[in-house]
């Protein structure tokens, strides 16, 4: 008769492999138990009341969230509570709308899982006007979440990049410009025609507040950092025509930096998922785990809200057209990893020192 020995070391780590598999890595990628590296006390702040009889436009801003799972339904339902308290009129996806590799036709499931019924609540039917970010070039497929637009009431991506404008008042209206900037920060195609396209644009454009987005940061203390690329083209446009903030994911958290020319730079990228963070020198405000921006917009102030992971306000932040301190991106140097460009097309990351 044949004996077993029990030898522990035999299949003991693989039973610890798995359970920590089960346990602790599921809760990671969920967007639980990031952090801030160096958390900071947060600034005092006031949610100015809004004024009678002004006209004002209501947004969310969010990314990543493409993921199916609980965590975004979470996130769903905290701006569903936040739409019927305040008010929303659209919404901005800042990319990664399907994880891990985009969707693959124009009926592929993952819409109606991942998006239409996702957010199929009362106060969230209100127009989805979605940017591409790196997972949803994968396999390039990019091409049916414009195609989508036809099929869908909420979904809007009527090309790959591409604006739009939205009325305040009588008087004062706001632009929105769609980028695709998986093309311009991370792929060896001629990335010339969008910035030259963004050029034309906002050089055409008269509107009272004119807001950029897209997926890549341009600048960030997150874990990918300033994103080379854009730095170079895509930030001397922003600050050419005065544009007032550039909104974007990529980074898994909520970052507000100091304004650079007075172009605002907002990072929402926790709408299903997040990871660690930090402030730096030019942080106003950081902050990780599951939440969304809210912005409320008057012909005279821009109004944005962090909210976290329970629905709570964690900061807010006002400007006004003419109260933002234009500092010169020289001055402002250095900041965030950042990354560069091989001769050979592949990114690479720098060291760990700050240039911006």
């Amino acid at each position: 008769m044949r004996k077993f020995s029990f030898k522990p070391q035999r299949w003991l780590p693989a039973v610890l492999l798995a359970f920590v598999s089960c346990v602790f890595l599921p809760a990671c990628f969920a967007g639980r138990g990031s952090k801030v590296k160096n958390p900071q006390p947060t600034p005092p702040f006031t949610v100015p009341d809004k004024v009678a009889g002004q006209g004002y436009v209501y947004f969310i801003g969010m990314g990543d969230q493409g993921e199916g799972t609980h965590e975004q339904r979470k996130v769903a339902e905290l701006m569903n509570a936040k739409a019927q308290k305040d008010s929303l009129d659209f919404v901005l996806l800042l990319g990664d709308n399907f994880y891990s590799d985009g969707v693959t036709s124009v009926t592929d499931p993952q819409w109606r899982t991942k998006f239409e019924e996702m957010y199929d609540l009362s106060f969230l039917n209100v127009p989805f006007y979605a940017s591409l970010g790196n997972h949803d070039h994968h396999k390039n497929h990019a091409h049916f979440q414009v195609e989508y637009t036809q099929r869908s009431k909420k979904w809007k991506m009527p090309s790959q990049y591409y604006t739009f404008t939205q009325k305040i008042d009588a008087s004062h209206e706001i632009q929105f410009f769609a980028l695709d900037t998986q093309v311009i920060a991370e792929t060896k195609r001629d990335n010339t025609s969008q910035a030259q396209w963004l050029e034309q644009e906002l050089q055409k454009s008269r509107a009272t507040w004119k807001i950029v987005f897209g997926h890549h940061p341009v600048f960030s203390y997150g874990e990918h950092g300033n994103e080379r690329r854009m730095v170079d083209l895509v930030r001397p446009l922003l600050e050419k025509y005065e544009v007032d903030a550039y909104l974007c994911g990529h980074e898994h958290d909520r970052q507000l930096l100091k304004p650079v020319n007075g172009v605002h730079y907002i990072i929402s990228g926790t709408g299903a998922k997040s990871r660690d963070t930090s402030y730096g020198k030019n942080t106003i405000f950081a902050a990780t785990n599951l939440g969304f921006a809210w912005f409320r917009v008057s012909p005279q102030e821009f109004h944005a809200q962090f909210l976290d992971g329970s629905g709570k306000i964690e900061y807010a932040h006002t400007w006004s057209k003419d109260g933002v301190i234009k500092r010169a991106y020289e001055e402002m140097m250095p900041v965030g990893k950042g990354s560069k460009t091989s001769g050979k097309g592949k990114k690479e990351k720098t060291k760990k020192s700050r240039w911006w």
